[in-house]
């Protein structure tokens, strides 16, 4: 619930708490720092808006207690000024939060038409701080809210992003075949699809921030991950540096095709891009008891052993010059949505390993 569908709820029942006919409540603007009405009960509410210098809003600064219109103490002027706004007004109630001013109540007459006691102001005084309370709770809720949204945009732009990045890494290391493998028949088929696939994806990434940040929805379907695994490392399939061994057995699975072909292409765009010079890149898929597993290996630096046990799947940690440290964090989020798990052995100078499990024939 926002602050503007509590305010009426709020004013009620302070209305029915102090036993008044009718009340205004008016509350800061964070903006401009003016007060303008934000619920009304038993009275119209008004449209105007006091500045931050208002008179009203300055005296109220450094008041507690209620301030009473009726008993002649009032500054000649506030009295005309509340008719206009609230004809039916009798008490002014500060609503202060700590020593910041963040609304007041117009209150009318008592029921029956009565004058308030010292009993009843203090009452509106104690339910003024209570009510300030709310607000200031009420408001950090929608900040709260609010900051969560941003992170959570904040996390898709950083996905989508960093899977741009490796579609494109995709087509570079595919342009770079062309120049060695262009009059291919068979690259050339595989080149086409592979830019295919690749456009498809990229216009699904971009779409993707189109929308409201979601938690992720998989839309399930029968695919065989021997399929999936070859057409994810295809860019690498004809690499001039890079010799692709590919051991794939057919195994029914249950998945996102989209979303575990972003992360089989995440972990072959690693390895080609953990290897300096030439290199070999091995991409298995087999059974292993209930589990239909797919594993990319490769010859490249690898990691530490510290890197490994503390930031490896921690997001924006990477051993990269120009890495986003995401994709292992994405790529893990994905997979255990499947209801699989990621796991990963390396040794530095020798080569790294991250192996995928996945429920066979379906989730888990």
């Amino acid at each position: 619930m926002t602050l503007g569908d509590l305010a009426p709820h709020l004013l009620g029942s302070v209305v029915e708490t102090v036993g008044a006919t009718a009340a205004v409540l008016y509350l800061k603007n964070a903006a401009d720092g003016g007060h303008q009405a934000a619920a009304a009960v038993g009275a119209r509410r008004p449209a105007q808006t006091l500045a931050e210098d208002h008179p009203l809003i300055t005296s109220l600064r450094t008041r507690r207690a209620p301030l009473v219109l009726e008993n002649g103490s009032a500054a000649p002027w506030l009295k005309p000024w509340a008719a206009r706004a609230f004809p039916a007004a009798s008490v002014i109630v500060p609503l202060r939060w700590q020593d910041d001013l963040i609304g007041f109540l117009l209150l009318g007459p008592g029921q029956g038409g009565t004058r308030y006691t010292v009993a009843d102001l203090e009452l509106m005084a104690t339910v003024g701080e209570q009510a300030a309370g709310v607000i200031v709770t009420a408001r950090l809720a929608e900040h709260r809210a609010r900051s969560h949204e941003f992170e959570a945009f904040h996390r898709l732009t950083s996905f989508v992003i960093h899977d741009l990045k490796n579609s494109i890494s995709a087509l570079s290391m595919l342009s770079e075949s062309a120049l060695q493998h262009f009059d291919d028949p068979e690259f050339q088929r595989d080149a086409l699809q592979t830019v295919a696939r690749t456009v498809d994806r990229m216009k699904a990434l971009i779409g993707r921030l189109s929308g409201v940040p979601e938690p992720a929805r998989l839309r399930l379907e029968p695919l065989d991950l021997a399929i999936l695994a070859r057409e994810a490392a295809s860019p690498v399939v004809k690499s001039g540096r890079i010799t692709l061994v590919a051991e794939l057995t057919p195994l029914p699975i249950s998945a996102d095709g989209e979303a575990l072909s972003r992360v089989i292409q995440n972990l072959v765009t690693n390895a080609v891009q953990s290897i300096d010079g030439r290199g070999i890149v091995t991409v298995k898929t087999f059974a292993e008891g209930r589990w239909a597993v797919v594993s990319v290996s490769d010859t490249g630096r690898g990691i530490s052993e510290e890197f490994a046990r503390t930031s490896l799947f921690a997001p924006f940690c990477s051993t990269k010059k120009d890495g986003w440290g995401i994709g292992l964090y994405h790529a893990r989020g994905l997979v255990e949505a499947h209801g699989g798990a990621i796991d990963v052995s390396s040794k530095e100078g020798v080569g790294t390993t991250v192996t995928v499990r996945l429920p066979l024939g379906g989730r888990a």
